[in-house]
């Protein structure tokens, strides 16, 4: 496929993956829970190491918002495997894809690729394992351990293919400076995040939102220029 078509692909798939982080808040059952979970609470229950973090999300055993939260979780982690995963894996290769000029062999591309469809495995693990987990809340057993390793495997790989676009974006002929150095903040937002989860797991979060939001742009920029020329 041309450049082109991997622009168009990186432009369709990154619209309906922002679609869906909105529609994460949207659903019913996250609205119907909302009271009671924290802020960052999705983000909090990924990285989750015991039943004291699992209170500090869900309440305590027994608790009017337990029911309500699993309730929410289980709805977005539903969401995130049947749309949310295929959607924001289909706009990482593709905007891998783009950036290289539709040149699999490139090696940066390859990593990149790679990288994406090695986190939405990881991903597949810990939301699989998270489902599991709100049917245990009083005694998750070692599902934590599972989920954790989705979840920190999942981000770091993420972060690894920003790394790898960003080379992309910087050592080829046509340098995107912008984009390059914007695609560098996933990989400072993970290593602030497991520095402390709790407090920084934002930080993480809005490094990839920048970061995914450059690639959108710059493939609709593209498109946009090509219609001009």
């Amino acid at each position: 496929m041309s450049t082109r078509g991997w622009a168009i692909a990186t432009a369709v798939t990154g619209l309906i993956t922002l679609a869906l982080t909105v529609v994460f808040g949207l659903l019913p059952e996250m609205q119907a829970g909302a009271a009671c979970l924290p802020a960052g609470s999705v983000i909090q229950f990924e990285f989750a190491r015991n039943a004291d973090d699992l209170i500090a999300i869900f309440g305590p055993p027994g608790g009017a918002c337990r029911a309500l939260g699993a309730a929410a979780m289980d709805a977005v982690n539903h969401v995130d495997l049947i749309a949310f995963i295929p959607a924001y894996t289909a706009f990482c290769i593709s905007a891998a894809l783009y950036l290289a000029g539709g040149q699999w062999g490139r090696p940066l591309a390859a990593a990149a690729v790679a990288a994406a469809i090695l986190a939405a495995l990881a991903d597949v693990l810990e939301t699989a394992t998270l489902l599991d987990i709100t049917q245990n809340l009083d005694a998750p057993g070692d599902l934590l351990a599972a989920s954790q390793f989705g979840a920190w495997s999942k981000f770091a790989l993420l972060a690894a293919h920003a790394l790898f676009c960003a080379g992309l974006c910087l050592i080829s002929p046509k340098r995107r400076w912008i984009f390059g150095v914007a695609l560098l903040l996933p990989t400072l937002g993970v290593a602030a995040a497991a520095a402390d989860h709790v407090a920084l797991a934002r930080v993480m979060s809005a490094g990839f939102a920048v970061a995914w939001v450059a690639l959108l742009g710059a493939a609709m920029w593209a498109l946009v220029q090509s219609k001009r020329t």
